[in-house]
């Protein structure tokens, strides 16, 4: 149990006033009040009690891959965690991987164990924590799929053992989301052997010829819509999304769900093209598409 006053001159690691748009994919995003990168437990549990004795709120950034940060910035406590957070370990059957393990390193060294089942994460630009968060799928598999255990942190600086039984997750869905309460730590997974997916090399290649990867972006902007037998991307096609911009936030002539920081776009620009991109799909299709990233 940590201290529950904790001193912010004693969080040596705390920053004032950081800039959140170098910790972006879309390169936008403006200052967050405090930021931290820690690189142990320790440290981020005295983070965590700082943020909760003075009532802040909390983000994690992960590799941002995921997020839409505000022009004017975040009023919290902003944590990116640091390299002492990305162990993997690999036991027989078993691979443990902490938080800020990149998902690439968890294909990777599955595959070096003889196993493919995570392939389908080659190319998705996340963290361990973060595709548990999102629950982060393709080509028809999602990470809690192999989930078999998992520890989080809480605001008093508890870690607590979960077992995958006693959660559900659904697609681009997770129990953590909207729950900054619940920090994940480290997770794992079971090896399965039978299964039998495409190479990394391919699935990467694939993912080349599909997705834009020359701008900065977030990936896939929207979800796929469950009531029709369409893709987000697909619908958006329909609707003449490909081209469309607003400011220097323009939508992929590759693929319609993804939309290109062309230069300098602002937050600002990037949501005003995702809300006119809503509406043209519900006025056409009468269907509301639910936004993949995280808005903060």
């Amino acid at each position: 149990m940590v201290s529950t006053v904790v001193d912010r001159r004693e969080l040596d690691i705390i920053e004032k006033d950081v800039p959140l748009s170098g910790f972006t994919t879309w390169n936008v995003g403006g200052p967050a009040r405090y930021f931290c990168q820690p690189e142990s437990l320790d440290q981020l549990q005295k983070a965590i009690v700082f943020a909760d004795e003075f009532d802040l709120d909390t983000i994690f950034l992960g590799n941002g891959s995921n997020l839409l940060v505000s022009d004017e910035g975040f009023d919290g406590l902003a944590v990116r965690l640091g390299p002492g957070f990305g162990d993997l370990e690999n036991d027989g059957d078993r691979i443990r991987a902490s938080a800020g393990t990149p998902l690439y390193k968890l294909a990777d060294v599955s595959n070096k164990a003889g196993s493919s089942c995570f392939n389908f994460l080659t190319g998705i630009p996340g963290t361990v924590g973060g595709g548990l968060v999102m629950n982060a799928g393709a080509f028809g598999s999602e990470i809690s799929d192999y989930l078999t255990e998992f520890s989080y942190l809480d605001p008093s600086g508890d870690v607590h053992e979960v077992s995958r039984k006693d959660v559900r997750f659904n697609y681009r869905s997770s129990p953590f989301q909207g729950c900054p309460d619940k920090i994940v730590l480290e997770a794992e997974f079971k090896l399965e052997r039978g299964e039998s997916q495409p190479d990394m090399s391919e699935i990467l290649e694939q993912r080349r010829e599909k997705f834009p990867y020359s701008k900065p972006s977030a990936g896939s902007v929207f979800k796929n819509p469950t009531e029709v037998d369409m893709t987000a991307g697909q619908l958006l096609d329909e609707v003449g999304a490909k081209g469309f911009s607003v400011g220097n936030a323009a939508v992929s002539h590759q693929h319609a769900n993804f939309i290109l920081n062309k230069g300098h776009a602002t937050a600002k620009n990037i949501q005003k093209a995702i809300d006119i991109l809503r509406d043209r799909v519900y006025k056409e299709f009468g269907v509301t598409l639910v936004t993949e990233i995280v808005v903060i």
